[in-house]
């Protein structure tokens, strides 16, 4: 146990370096916002005492004592608040989003829960003696993401400790009008061994931490330990609406005035000396530095590798077979990939078959999971941090807005904030599309709502793709979150068959690179009259289409199909569409802010503005039970030559 001084030395450096930053604010020499640890330092540092170099810590918001206490330089953090070149995450996360070695944060509260648990998960996996601790603030437990990890925690046994610090106030609203009952009993119903103390005594929490982190390491189980404190700060700056004499009341159980009072005034006097100087210096060092600059012909760099070959399909097989084979041989290849759904085990094997005898082949690599779709993302997310491979299947595509939170704000999120310093190679796998009649909830085409987020690259299978071939590609050469949208319908559909440099009727060319754009025409080397970008479900009946008005109107329509939706592979469309008079999309999701918009808007940027362009899309209606009713909304080949044929005569 560390000594009284010592303690207080750790205690005093963390509330100093936090009072410096709110004068900061005051002065308008930094910009943003700040949430303080003052008055909560005992906790951090107790439990730091305990953590060891292989351990990882993800803490929240309020996340600068913990940082500090962790080991982490303070002339660092200064400059990442100050937007330095120099900071931590060269002054892109700022005060809330901090990477250093083993330790993480994150501002979104109740998201980081999962991540956290994903990270342990890979310990135990590793068979290492490594554990996961995580910061949860009372206000925390209003949220799901929480009671989903803590279930998947008990469930997988994962070396996981959960610290719910309870200063008494989510922002300005009591803990006992956000948090029904008592907190504690919340792990424990989920079989999970917790602990409460009261106490801002260093000694204290260190020998409730010590009997904690023993537990997790040695038991390699999850552990809750409550903490009941009082924040003496603002939730952030100014935005405190306590009773002042509330928060006079706590003052006398100040950490440091508890700890202060067993050393000696010389020795509290040196120590602040040291302090002072070393906020002094680590300041100054910041202040030096220079500003970082995010270029803005910058281009982000999605870390994909080049790859040689075709993936266009070239035997007889079905999407979902052709599926299945190649998670089989991935699987057998790399150890570190692993296969999280539901229902997604032997003798089920998925709601579309797609897993079918792969947890019978690879019992460790392929888990079931509960109905979690954000803890189970969220786990996916850590484990990816971690250094694992993990492919997430949802049952249905439509389902990924319950996770939309774990994609948007923490596996997109982290690389890029972090400065380059971790990588998140996640693999969704989403299937999307109607054509089965499953009704407004299981059979949209929502690809549209994850496009447009930076730092995620989004794949789609189409008949003429080796579905399996694609796959492979994402998980050998990519290390950056992907979503892999499968149209649903195409699972049990032969693949199209590419002889002789020609899939049926149509030639075919296809792009380089990772993700491939292929065009499909019926006449070689002519100048086409239209051509239309379609993938998924949607390029079956654009092929039908151009069959249509080529024999019933003369007109030469091209297919383009791109394997990657997002980043907008618009160099490649554009090289096949230059020069043709009229250019459109088809797509089976909502027309209103669809892909097909962003993709002509591009494209449009870039013309000499006398192409035509139009849109051909799924009703802004949702989808209707039975495959009869589907027909009123959906696009289909009749769709597309009513809108070619609209365009050709203007």
């Amino acid at each position: 146990m560390k000594s009284d001084a010592s303690c207080y030395h750790e205690m005093l450096r963390i509330r100093r370096f936090e009072e410096k930053v709110l004068n900061l604010f005051s002065e308008n020499r930094v910009s943003g916002t700040t949430h303080t640890y003052i008055g909560q330092e005992a906790t951090a540092v107790s439990l730091m005492e305990h953590i060891q170099d292989g351990d990882i810590v993800f803490s929240n918001h309020r996340c600068h004592g913990q940082f500090l206490a962790y080991g982490g330089p303070m002339k660092l953090l200064f400059s990442e608040i100050m937007a330095k070149e120099a900071g931590v995450c060269k002054g892109i996360g700022g005060s809330q989003h901090i990477h250093y070695r083993n330790f993480y944060s994150n501002g979104v509260q109740g998201g980081i829960v999962p991540n956290a648990a994903g990270m342990a998960w890979a310990e135990r996996l590793n068979g290492t003696s490594n554990i996961a601790a995580v910061f949860l603030g009372d206000g925390t437990l209003g949220q799901g993401v929480a009671y989903e990890t803590f279930n998947m925690a008990a469930l997988y046994q994962l070396p996981v400790l959960f610290i719910i610090e309870d200063n008494g106030y989510a922002m300005t609203t009591r803990a006992s009008e956000g948090v029904s009952g008592d907190m504690a009993s919340r792990p424990r119903a989920f079989g999970i061994e917790t602990a409460e103390v009261t106490s801002n005594d260093a000694h204290i929490l260190s020998e409730a931490f010590a009997n904690a982190v023993s537990y997790v390491r040695g038991q390699k189980k999850p552990f809750c330990q409550v903490v009941h404190t009082y924040r003496l700060a603002a939730h952030s700056k100014g935005d405190d609406t306590r009773p002042a004499e509330e928060i006079a009341a706590h003052k006398g159980n100040d950490p440091l005035l508890v700890m202060g009072a067993r050393i000696s005034e010389e020795e509290k006097e040196q120590i602040n000396r040291q302090v002072d100087l070393e906020i002094e210096e680590a300041l100054s060092f910041a202040q030096a530095q220079d500003i970082h600059i995010i270029h803005p012909d910058a281009a982000t760099d999605y870390h994909t590798s080049p790859c040689e070959g075709s993936v266009l399909n070239t035997t007889d097989q079905r999407c979902a077979s052709s599926l299945n084979a190649a998670l089989d041989e991935l699987l057998s290849g790399n150890p570190d990939i692993l296969l999280l759904g539901e229902d997604i085990c032997d003798p089920y094997g998925g709601c579309f078959k797609v897993t079918k005898s792969l947890s019978t082949k690879h019992p460790k690599q392929v888990i079931n999971t509960p109905i979690s779709e954000a803890g189970m993302i969220g786990a996916g997310v850590g484990l990816a941090l971690n250094h694992k491979r993990p492919v997430i299947e949802m049952m249905f595509g439509d389902f990924l807005t319950l996770g939309f939170d774990q994609i948007l704000n923490h596996a997109a999120k982290y690389r890029w904030m972090y400065a380059d310093a971790v990588e998140v190679p996640l693999v969704i796998r989403a299937p999307m599309g109607a054509g089965r009649g499953y009704g407004p909830t299981h059979s949209q085409s929502i690809e549209k709502f994850f496009v447009g987020i930076p730092e995620l690259t989004t794949v789609a299978l189409s008949p003429v793709f080796d579905s399996g071939a694609l796959l492979k590609r994402v998980l050998t050469y990519t290390s950056s979150p992907v979503l892999f949208v499968e149209n649903k319908k195409m699972y049990g559909e032969k693949l199209h068959i590419l002889k002789d440099h020609c899939i049926g009727y149509f030639h075919v060319e296809e792009t380089g690179g990772l993700f491939p754009t292929v065009r499909l025409s019926l006449e070689s080397g002519s100048r086409p009259d239209a051509a239309v970008i379609a993938y998924g479900g949607m390029v079956n009946p654009a092929m039908q289409a151009a069959s249509t008005l080529l024999m019933e109107h003369e007109i030469l329509l091209d297919v383009i199909v791109p394997s990657q939706l997002s980043p907008y592979p618009v160099d490649a469309i554009e090289q096949f569409t230059e020069g043709t008079p009229v250019v459109g999309t088809l797509e089976e999701g909502t027309g209103c802010m669809g892909w097909g918009a962003e993709m002509i808007a591009r494209l449009a940027e870039r013309a000499n503005h006398k192409e035509k362009f139009f849109r051909a899309a799924a009703r802004d209606l949702p989808i209707p039970c039975s495959v009869k009713l589907e027909e009123a909304v959906l696009p289909s080949a009749d769709t597309l030559i009513k809108k070619v044929l609209e365009q050709i005569s203007l």
